[in-house]
């Protein structure tokens, strides 16, 4: 059975719907019968690049809306909660684009309107899908890594550390919310439940310190104030004691991008490339000289790669009422993780996350 989607906000700069366009076309059930951008002139030029039909372009939300059995947003994160609820009022089933909205406070409503709605939610945190993701996870699971106690991992753009890229709506904390550290942080955050909750526990507290290096942007009418971060470092405990250290950044090369965790038994690490190694102990309890390149199997990679593997999981969480994990309620539970980050660094304290 076909299911009819639309896209909400073609956008103009780094292309996150042409990401999720890829996830939808390598799913066959799945029809793209509509796009709407609030710019017509970017809906235009998106569909010209991506070589669709014009005929899919909408004038107005509505009118998508009524072309469509779900949606995904891609648009600023403050109109996301306003989209989402026209849908929701529909019955239409909604993929939101991470996070689910400017903070945890406005998440939990959405979260809470789409679970009595009955629709399905869905959130776009696809890294879980890449295949370094699934082998890491599957490392874990079967012990090789021992009892983990260390986690670290630095994830950025590099495009925005460009001083002359003018100001845009994720820059502005009335559109955004936070930075850097919502905008990575939340994949990061993503992960780190993916990998460790069921070994670790959850997150236990959090502390962190943001910064805005790049304080001011060129647009129209001149320089205009950065309102948000573009530099984060965070630092989690989870329930056993294993402590997670975040890097996410807009302004820094990639090269030092990666992930490493540590267990007692032996250490797993992924590159900038994707690449991923595998380090145990000797018999003494000393690290291995041999650093073992690891292969990925057929099972780590999914058709349309992580997208379509998003995109495959919707639609069956629709037609065949199947289970997931990214729920608008797992959007949520992160925001409530980057909200204590943000309180963290403003307060110069330690925030907890888990009830006494």
């Amino acid at each position: 059975m076909k299911l009819r989607i639309g896209i909400v906000g073609t956008g103009q700069t780094i292309g996150v719907a042409t990401d999720h366009l890829k996830g939808i076309q390598a799913v066959p059930q799945w029809d793209l019968t509509a796009v709407f951008d609030i710019n017509e002139e970017n809906a235009r030029s998106w569909v010209e690049r991506n070589a669709l039909s014009s005929g899919i372009i909408c004038q107005s939300l509505n009118s998508l809306l009524d072309k469509v059995d779900a949606i995904t947003i891609c648009t600023d994160n403050l109109s996301h909660g306003a989209i989402a609820r026209e849908a929701i009022k529909r019955k239409l089933h909604v993929l939101c684009e991470k996070p689910l909205s400017i903070n945890y406070y406005e998440s939990k409503l959405l979260a809470d309107e789409a679970e009595s709605a009955g629709i399905i939610h869905y959130m776009g945190m696809q890294y879980r899908y890449h295949p370094y993701a699934q082998l890491i996870k599957e490392l874990i699971q079967s012990g090789e890594l021992g009892d983990i106690f260390s986690y670290r991992h630095k994830l950025g753009g590099s495009r925005i550390g460009n001083p002359n890229v003018g100001l845009e709506w994720r820059m502005k904390k009335e559109y955004s919310g936070p930075g850097s550290v919502a905008d990575f942080g939340t994949h990061q955050v993503d992960l780190i439940q993916f990998f460790l909750s069921d070994v670790c526990g959850e997150i236990q507290d959090v502390q962190a310190a943001l910064g805005t290096f790049i304080t001011s942007r060129q647009t129209d009418e001149g320089k205009q104030a950065v309102t948000n971060d573009d530099l984060a470092s965070v630092v989690l405990r989870m329930e056993n004691g294993a402590i997670c250290t975040l890097n996410n950044s807009r302004l820094l090369p990639q090269e030092g991008d990666g992930l490493e965790i540590v267990g007692t038994k032996g250490a797993v690490s992924m590159n900038k490339d994707g690449e991923v190694y595998f380090r145990t102990r000797t018999e003494n309890g000393g690290w291995a000289d041999e650093l073992i390149h690891m292969t990925f199997q057929e099972r780590h990679v999914f058709p349309g790669l992580a997208r379509g593997k998003q995109y495959a999981e919707f639609y069956d969480a629709i037609v065949q009422d199947k289970p997931h994990e990214l729920s608008f309620a797992y959007g949520a539970k992160a925001a409530k993780v980057i909200d204590a980050a943000v309180l963290s660094s403003e307060k110069g304290v330690r925030v907890p996350l888990l009830e006494n």
